[in-house]
């Protein structure tokens, strides 16, 4: 593997799923548009794919962001820690296109589940989400 692979600096969804992202992440009205930018998005996504254990493969790539747009704090720890709960292997810490992949993967199957609960149930958007916390949560 050679070191610009390793360190791609490019975040990929689905094609098919891009109209979903800029849904939940354009526009001013909070209660229709929970998110503030694409990456917030994806993070959440993520997450929900991690919860539901599965990760589904890109088909058509689309980048939507960056590397340097994940907060070093809290979004680069949390992608890292995904990966190795997914691999068990910490050495996985040393292959950012790996980390990427895995959480691009898991993103991809929770970005639909994300929709799901956002759009198809009753109420409006932003509510839906703060539903989908506060169940996590208790």
């Amino acid at each position: 593997m050679t070191e610009a692979v390793n360190n791609r600096e490019t975040i990929t969804i689905d094609d098919a799923a891009h109209e979903i992202y800029k849904q939940f992440s354009e526009g001013n009205n909070l209660l229709e548009v929970p998110f503030k930018t694409m990456k917030d998005v994806f993070m959440f996504a993520t997450c929900i794919g991690v919860k539901l254990g599965v990760r589904r493969q890109l088909t058509r790539k689309k980048e939507i962001f960056r590397w340097a747009q994940f907060d070093s704090q809290t979004d680069i720890p949390l992608l890292k820690a995904i990966a190795i709960a997914d691999t068990s292997d910490v050495s996985v810490l040393l292959r950012r296109n790996d980390i990427l992949t895995i959480a691009e993967e898991y993103a991809n199957a929770g970005i639909y589940e994300l929709r799901a609960n956002l759009l198809e149930e009753f109420g409006q958007p932003f509510w839906n989400l703060v539903s989908i916390i506060s169940q996590s949560i208790d």
